[in-house]
C-alpha cells in the first residue's frame, strides 16, 4: 500500500499558515521554496514531496534509490540558524499533543502509575510533569 500526497488529505494546508517565514521539511531540512510540494501535519510537522516518494519506495521495495538528506555539517550557516526556531516549534508542538494525549487518558481515569509506566518514569514523576 503505498501513500499518495495528490490523492491524500493533508492535516492543514500550507495556505492556512503564515508565510512570513520559510517553512522546511522536518526530514530532509529543505526550505519549501526548494520542494515541489510541502505538507503540513501536526505541531508544525512537515514532508515534502520527494521524502514522502522516499518513503513510498521503502514501503514498496523495502529499499530506496534516492539519496539521503543532505549532513548538517554541509548545511549553510544561514540555513542552520534559519532552521532553529522551526524545530524549537516542532519539540513545543510534539510536546502539546503530549500533554493533551495524558489529559485525555487522565478524563478516562487512567491512574498516572499508568501513565508513568507507559513513558517509563515514575508515577510521581508523571503527576508533577503533567498536572
Amino acid at each position: 500500500m503505498s501513500v499518495n500526497p495528490e490523492v491524500s488529505e493533508p492535516r492543514a494546508s500550507m495556505a492556512d499558515l503564515p508565510q512570513t517565514e520559510p517553512y522546511y521539511c522536518s526530514f530532509c531540512l529543505r526550505p519549501s521554496e526548494e520542494v515541489e510540494k510541502l505538507v503540513a501535519g501536526h505541531g508544525r510537522i512537515f514532508i515534502c514531496d520527494e521524502c514522502v516518494a522516499t518513503c513510498n519506495d521503502y514501503i514498496l521495495t523495502g529499499k530506496s534509490d534516492r539519496p539521503p538528506r543532505a549532513s548538517l555539517e554541509k548545511a549553510p550557516t544561514e540555513r542552520l540558524l534559519a532552521l532553529l526556531k522551526p524545530i524549537e516549534e516542532t519539540v513545543e508542538g510534539k510536546s502539546n499533543q503530549l500533554q493533551s494525549v495524558v489529559e485525555t487518558l487522565r478524563s478516562r481515569r487512567v491512574s498516572w502509575a499508568h501513565i508513568g509506566q507507559a513513558l517509563g518514569i515514575s508515577r510521581q514523576a508523571a503527576w508533577e510533569r503533567f498536572s
